[in-house]
C-alpha cells in the first residue's frame, strides 16, 4: 500500500480506513531520475505528489527570460497543488534535481476523499495555504534581491527647481 509511508503523516494520518483505501488505490509510488520533470506547467493537473526521497525544485517557466525558482523541495514536501483546486493545468514545473522518490496520488479521488471528511479538508487547506504564503514570501525575495544591489542615485529636479526630500525624493513646490 503506498499510502503506508504517510500514516504519521499530520495530514493523511487523519484519515480512517475507507478512505486510506480509496486513496491507495488511486496512488503509486514512482521513482524518478535527476534531470526529470514530475509535472510541466501548462499539462494537465490530474495527480498530487508528496516527495518521498530527494530534491525537487519548482519553477515558474517564462516566455522571455529565465524561469523563476519558487520553491526548492525536501521530502515530506508536496506539489502538483493545482490538481486538488480541480485546475485543469499546472502552473509550475517540477524537475527532479536528484533521483527521486514520489507518491503519485490521483487528484481527482484526493477532492473525493476531501469533500467526504471536511476536517481532513480543512487541515489540508490549511497545510497548502501556508506552503502558498511561503512559496510567494520566497519567491518575491528571490524576485527583489537582484534590485537590492543596484544603486539608484536621488532623483534631481529636470527643471532646476525643488528640494531633495526623505529618501532622496525630490519635492517640487508649485
Amino acid at each position: 500500500m503506498a499510502l503506508e509511508k504517510l500514516e504519521k503523516d499530520e495530514l493523511f494520518g487523519l484519515l480512517n480506513e475507507t478512505e486510506m483505501a480509496l486513496l491507495s488505490n488511486a496512488s503509486s509510488v514512482v521513482k524518478l531520475e535527476k534531470g526529470e520533470r514530475a509535472c510541466k506547467a501548462g499539462h494537465s493537473a490530474s495527480h498530487f505528489f508528496v516527495l518521498l526521497n530527494g530534491r525537487v525544485e519548482l519553477t515558474r517557466p517564462s516566455a522571455v527570460g529565465p524561469s523563476i525558482l519558487v520553491d526548492d523541495l525536501l521530502p515530506g514536501s508536496v506539489f502538483g497543488v493545482s490538481s486538488v483546486m480541480d485546475t485543469a493545468r499546472f502552473y509550475l514545473d517540477g524537475d527532479c534535481v536528484e533521483d527521486c522518490e514520489v507518491l503519485k496520488i490521483e487528484g481527482r479521488a484526493l477532492r473525493r476523499v476531501l469533500e467526504m471528511n471536511p476536517t481532513v479538508g480543512y487541515f489540508l487547506q490549511r497545510r497548502l495555504s501556508k506552503i502558498f504564503f511561503k512559496r510567494f514570501v520566497d519567491a518575491m525575495e528571490r524576485v527583489q534581491a537582484p534590485a537590492r544591489t543596484v544603486s539608484v542615485a536621488p532623483a534631481r529636479s529636470v527643471f532646476g527647481f525643488g528640494t531633495t526630500g526623505a529618501g532622496g525624493s525630490t519635492l517640487v513646490q508649485h
